[in-house]
């Protein structure tokens, strides 16, 4: 393979990537979690804010460092490494951090993306900090490693950009006015009519949308997100415009599974924020992964039940550093979990089969999960004996529909949430509802200092849609799961979605 000019890059496509290869939304400049994104609409605070740029800084590291930990390679667009501090922190001076960003740079861990240029150090039309712009051109000139583009050749790489990266964020406009009321009062917290006020409002965002050849999400930004004059980047989220914080975050959530799926890899959603379902494109055929019918699943699920074994630990991710992820990477205990994860996610489809075999499986990637913590707990040093740092880890087992969803916990009581409604449009219709394996902590709202890894596995195959679920809540009801009221709606864990099939 060539190189990129000026260094010892390799380049790459996304045929070269590892299988479990994620792009990182939390290293978007205008993420924001949904707590602090609402904190500062209620303010009037902006991006710029001191608190603001504080409290957002340590949310896109701690996604930043999750990434690294649970995911085989993290694609990284180049900006990022010039001008977005939770990424250049660690290589801005010489010492522990920049050895280990070398190292993950050069053991193709870290992939960094090239939008349409050539070079990794060419002159830019994006905002740089000089301290992240000086100390990448460092980095890049003594490390080797790989970088990726949708093509190298340049008139192929416009037409795949335009097509893959470009034109996905109108299309998704277009749509909205196919979202189902149900799924948005689910996901987004809305009584009926509040829901019923958005739907409209999601209307005249797709008027606006096919009355224009080419929209960018700053221009969408400008329209109906952003303060009437300001500029974009400056974050100023202006509460009178109606809904902007529900539209910012759908257009964000389009714009940042638009790289992953055109190199046909996972978009890594942060735990506070809202997950791919929202895009409510689960009728469409989005995961890999084989397909099971209610009967399947329930066999499967009825297999775990009783398979756990509880073991908290006393570790969340106060403490850690690059360093850390990059060693505990070298250990044999996160070789022998990312081993388990690829064979959970190689073939759900023979594992319906054998319903054992999720058992198995499943708890499998669980225990090698909880034994590599271990190890990052070692290598960080830090002991916690406060009740509220403790993470103790559970599986859990998501389904998804449009308007619906069912969370299955295994822990010392195996139990269910059930939240939302089924919708009306796909209610006497066929449909598939995607399946979610995860390990996350008990407490989700606790999500943002804990471990956790989470990955799109399967999708179930729904008959009649309103009939076969209801049946699934029933038959699991029936198996010995628990029923619970949901402690909050809209809660999610970080998770690598299996990304869109290709539509072109």
């Amino acid at each position: 393979m060539s190189k990129v000019s000026g260094t010892d890059f390799t380049k790459i496509v996304n045929s070269d990537l590892q299988p479990v290869a994620v792009v990182a939304q939390c290293l978007d400049n205008q993420w924001v979690p949904q707590d602090l994104l609402t904190s500062m609409i209620d303010k009037g605070s902006s991006l710029r804010d001191p608190q603001v740029s504080g409290e957002r800084q340590l949310a896109v590291r701690h996604e930043y460092l999750r990434a690294l930990l649970n995911a085989q390679q993290v694609i990284v667009n180049r900006a990022f490494f010039l001008n977005n501090q939770a990424v250049y922190q660690d290589f801005r001076e010489a010492g522990k951090p920049r050895e280990a960003f070398r190292a993950l740079l050069a053991e193709s861990v870290i992939i960094p993306y090239l939008y349409q240029e050539d070079s990794l150090v060419q002159d830019h039309a994006f905002t740089v900090q000089p301290e992240g712009e000086r100390a990448w051109g460092e980095v890049v000139s003594e490390t080797s490693g790989s970088c990726l583009r949708l093509s190298w050749n340049d008139t192929e790489n416009g037409n795949l950009t335009r097509a893959k990266l470009q034109r996905p964020f109108r299309r998704q406009l277009l749509v909205l006015p196919d979202f189902e009321r149900e799924s948005l009062q689910r996901d987004f917290g809305l009584d009926e009519e509040g829901a019923q006020h958005l739907k409209r409002r999601l209307i005249e965002v797709s008027r606006w949308a096919s009355e224009r050849e080419r929209v960018s999400r700053e221009d969408f930004y400008r329209h109906f997100v952003v303060v009437d004059g300001s500029d974009p980047a400056d974050g100023r989220y202006d509460r009178t415009k109606p809904f902007a914080a529900e539209l910012k975050q759908i257009a964000d959530l389009r714009y940042g599974v638009a790289l992953p799926d055109a190199v046909s890899r996972y978009p890594l959603t942060p735990a506070d924020s809202l997950d791919r379902t929202v895009l409510q494109e689960v009728d469409r055929a989005i995961s890999r992964g084989g397909e099971a019918s209610v009967d399947e699943l329930v066999d499967m699920l009825r297999q775990q039940a009783f398979a756990l074994v509880q073991r908290p630990l006393d570790i969340g991710l106060t403490g850690l550093e690059l360093e850390h992820v990059q060693r505990v990477r070298g250990t044999d205990a996160w070789v022998d979990y990312k081993d388990s994860l690829l064979r959970l996610l190689r073939d759900p489809q023979d594992m319906l089969k054998t319903p054992e075999r999720f058992t198995v499986q499943a708890q499998d990637v669980y225990d090698r999960y909880v034994v590599m913590a271990r190890q990052l707990a070692q290598l960080v040093g830090r002991r916690r004996a406060s009740t509220a740092d403790r993470w103790q880890p559970v599986i859990k087992v998501s389904v998804h529909t449009l308007g619906a969803a069912i969370s299955v916990f295994f822990q010392d009581e195996p139990l269910i949430e059930v939240m939302g409604n089924v919708a009306d449009s796909v209610a006497a219709e066929a449909s598939k509802a995607v399946v979610r394996y995860s390990v996350v902590g008990r407490d989700q709202r606790r999500a943002s200092r804990e471990l956790e890894t989470s990955v799109d596995l399967m999708q179930v195959k729904l008959n009649r849609t309103r009939d076969d679920w209801n049946g699934l809540v029933r038959r699991l009801e029936e198996a010995g799961f628990a029923r619970r009221t949901p402690d909050g709606e809209g809660e999610q864990a970080a998770t690598m979605n299996a990304p869109e099939a290709d539509e072109e």
